[in-house]
């Protein structure tokens, strides 16, 4: 049987390896957030869809405010970026009985992402539309009305 060499109430002690752990799995949760943002290893999800009058694109990113995300248009190229920000599942606890004893898996991402999607229709920019509705954000990309056609160009003298 370990002896106590602190000659501490054995509560005392345990409540103290508890919070080294709390730290310790923080401390860990911080340095893989850092690890995927340096590799780009969390990216939401994303679907484009191509529709007679428009292109949609739907991106999952649930836990994202729509405050952290940020979209343009330039030259044909859709950029979405933004941030998903860490929660402490230790905050907002009203007493120390409703905190946990440990943490069993620890997978969610989070940080920031960036990324591009290189558009080959013509784009309507003044009719662009985004929204974000149960976490998926949706951006609808209304096509100019000579996107797609063919048409004839005269030649001048």
């Amino acid at each position: 049987m370990a002896t106590n060499p602190l000659h501490l109430p054995s509560n005392v002690l345990v409540e103290q390896l508890r919070d080294q752990m709390r730290r310790m799995l923080v401390r860990l949760d911080e340095m893989r957030q850092f690890a995927s943002q340096a590799s780009g290893v969390w990216m939401p999800p994303v679907d484009v869809i191509e529709m007679e009058e428009a292109i949609m694109v739907r991106t999952e990113m649930p836990g994202v405010a729509m405050e952290h995300v940020r979209l343009t248009v330039l030259d044909n190229t859709l950029k979405i970026e933004g941030r998903k920000e860490r929660e402490n599942p230790t905050d907002n606890l009203p007493s120390e009985d409703e905190r946990p004893i440990r943490f069993i898996c620890l997978e969610r991402s989070y940080g920031g992402f960036g990324f591009t999607i290189s558009l080959r229709w013509q784009i309507d920019a003044s009719k662009v539309a985004a929204r974000m509705s149960d976490g998926v954000l949706e951006i609808h990309l209304p096509k100019t009305k000579t996107a797609g056609r063919e048409i004839t160009i005269p030649i001048t003298e």
